[in-house]
């Protein structure tokens, strides 16, 4: 009766004890769809940090959680649909595209605007500058033969 026990014991994988079920590794299907869900929702447990990323003991409840209900075949949308329930809007890692979110999508694409358009008129306007008149800089003891030579190479460039 012992050897079996010491046969099974020996068996048993290594971290769980006897009579413990080893619980099934979830499918890549499930585990890309929960990255998907962990890295577009926040942590309702660590401020500030997504639920991928969270170190807390509930965040990895929770996202057990939410693998569990993946392989049971719920629908991602529907289990963000629940966390939206249970959490609030503070759960979305970005702000939807409608309503009041919409304005967290649309201002900074026109700040970029704006800032390209000023950029460029700054620019056209520090080009169209003119040099300044180089003969006006020229000393007012010139001999005439000299000042009429300036003048001509001046006017040749």
């Amino acid at each position: 009766m012992i050897v079996p026990l010491i046969v099974f014991g020996l068996a048993a994988p290594v971290g769980s004890g006897a009579g413990q079920d080893v619980p099934p590794q979830p499918s890549v299907a499930v585990e890309t769809a929960a990255a998907r869900l962990f890295n577009t929702t926040m942590s309702p447990f660590c401020p500030g940090l997504l639920l991928s990323t969270c170190p807390s003991p509930q965040a990895e409840v929770l996202r057990d959680r939410i693998r569990a209900q993946l392989a049971a075949g719920l629908t991602p949308d529907s289990i963000r649909a629940e966390l939206l329930a249970i959490y609030g809007e503070e759960i979305r890692a970005a702000p939807r595209a409608r309503g009041l979110g919409l304005v967290a999508w649309v201002v900074p694409g026109l700040v970029i605007l704006a800032g390209g358009v000023l950029l460029g008129v700054w620019m056209r306007r520090m080009m169209r500058r003119r040099a300044p008149d180089v003969v006006a800089w020229a000393p007012d003891d010139l001999a005439p033969e000299d000042r009429a030579r300036l003048e001509r190479e001046l006017s040749a460039l």
